[in-house]
């Protein structure tokens, strides 16, 4: 019985082999006969950048493809750095969905103009503590 298994392992792969090679034969021989090139390499890549349509953008929003995700667009806050201002850009690459030029995005996540930003900024400077000041008299 020892003896046996190791025979029946082998005539087993083998015969898988063989129908494994016949099956792949016969799928290049359909096409062939159907016209399409199979001295090509056959790449395959997934998921098929063809086959999926662009996500849906919010308002003032276009679709990228590989764009730094540092640079791809402007900031609510860059208008407190303009000094600082344009980012070091990292050499990453997304695709996502980006403010169109001339937009900013917001804390919320929106895509909205400089004034709409600036409305939804904190002043950058302390405000002063008038309650602490004691009046002479």
């Amino acid at each position: 019985m020892k003896k046996t298994a190791p025979v029946f392992i082998l005539g087993l792969s083998i015969l898988c082999a063989i129908v494994l090679q016949t099956k792949g034969q016969s799928g290049v021989q359909q096409l062939r006969t159907s016209g399409v090139d199979t001295n090509l390499p056959n790449y395959v890549w997934f998921p098929n950048p063809g086959s999926r349509q662009r996500p849906r953008c919010g308002p003032n929003q276009v679709y990228l493809r590989c764009q730094s995700s540092s640079c791809g667009e402007q900031r609510c806050s860059d208008l407190l750095n303009r000094p600082y201002w344009p980012p070091i850009c990292t050499a990453d690459c997304v695709n996502r969905c980006f403010c169109k030029p001339g937009f900013f995005r917001d804390h919320r996540r929106r895509c909205v103009t400089w004034k709409k930003c600036l409305r939804g900024m904190a002043v950058p400077f302390p405000a002063p503590n008038y309650a602490s000041t004691s009046r002479s008299e």
